[in-house]
């Protein structure tokens, strides 16, 4: 069954390719690397060199497709804080922005952010017809509420089509990455360990179904990317002198380490109950599976 390789990177809008100076070209050096690496990337707070290049592929070595965050959000363009989401093989569609899981806001009422979103087909169904995989990058708001943002964004993928009475699901299958900006409970993987300088775990992935016959399964463990796992680098959180974060060959890249994983998504087998009305409650409501009853 197919495995896909993720990350996800809070990259602090530092410059990547504005300047030729130590830190941008380790920094630079590090997004090649997880990009070439990876099946799909969400990317949180990417520089606006990185953003305004993304659509003339002028990116050295970064050839690829990219989405960025399509919603006004009344930012200052120069600071903005928007997502972008990659995919190694071509989007067959991005999705409109009335959709609720792109018009869903974060951040402060002055800036807002919304997510990053593209639509990848896969090569097999699920035998219903489904075959569509949604990414989204995603930046919750920062502070106390997080886990509130978080909590209702993530809910809101196992709602009912509120649009006629007592219908199904409306049938999904999706992968978030970002900064949580929290630890945000069932069907989120993120690392053991910290991710950002001040010793919490806010980066990492969402990913499930509701609807189909898909189940997406964690093959390989998130982690963050430095020298431990195999990426460059090192993750320094109690740091006397010198810098803290994440630092690749003494250059401070961002508050925030990368983080990996490998997530699969196959076809369950036909005998599984696939009835949409057998929907569990609990702290979401999904359709009944093998990992979730």
């Amino acid at each position: 069954m197919p495995v896909y390789k993720v990350f996800t990177w809070n990259m602090q809008r530092g410059q990547s390719i504005s300047r030729q100076d130590a830190t941008i070209r380790e920094r630079y050096q590090v997004l090649m690397d997880l990009v070439n690496w990876a099946d799909f990337g969400f990317i949180t707070e990417p520089g606006k060199d990185i953003r305004d290049n993304l659509n003339n592929f002028y990116l050295p070595h970064l050839q690829r497709h990219f989405c960025a965050s399509q919603m006004f959000d009344n930012q200052t363009d120069a600071s903005a804080c928007r997502p972008v989401v990659y995919s190694k093989t071509a989007f067959s569609r991005i999705p409109p922005t009335t959709e609720e899981y792109i018009s869903y806001l974060s951040g402060a009422d002055q800036a807002y952010r919304y997510p990053a979103a593209g639509i990848v087909t896969l090569p097999q169904d699920d035998g219903q017809g489904n075959n569509e995989l949604l990414l989204l990058s995603f930046h919750a708001t920062s502070g106390y509420n997080a886990n509130e943002n978080c909590q209702a964004y993530f809910d809101s993928f196992y709602r009912f089509d509120t649009r006629k009475r007592d219908s199904p699901p409306i049938p999904l299958l999706w992968i978030v990455g970002g900064d949580f900006n929290c630890n945000a409970g069932r069907a989120i993987y993120m690392p053991a360990s910290s991710t950002h300088q001040s010793d919490h775990i806010l980066d990492g992935f969402f990913a499930d179904q509701n609807g189909t016959n898909f189940q997406v399964t964690q093959m390989a463990a998130a982690q963050t990317w430095n020298q431990t796992n195999g990426g460059p680098g090192q993750f320094v959180i109690h740091a006397i002198v010198g810098p803290r974060g994440y630092v690749v060959n003494g250059n401070h890249l961002s508050d925030h380490c990368p983080v990996f994983a490998q997530l699969q998504i196959e076809r369950l087998p036909e005998d599984v109950d696939m009835d949409t009305a057998n929907i569990v409650t609990g702290k979401r409501k999904r359709r009944q599976s093998k990992r979730y009853y």
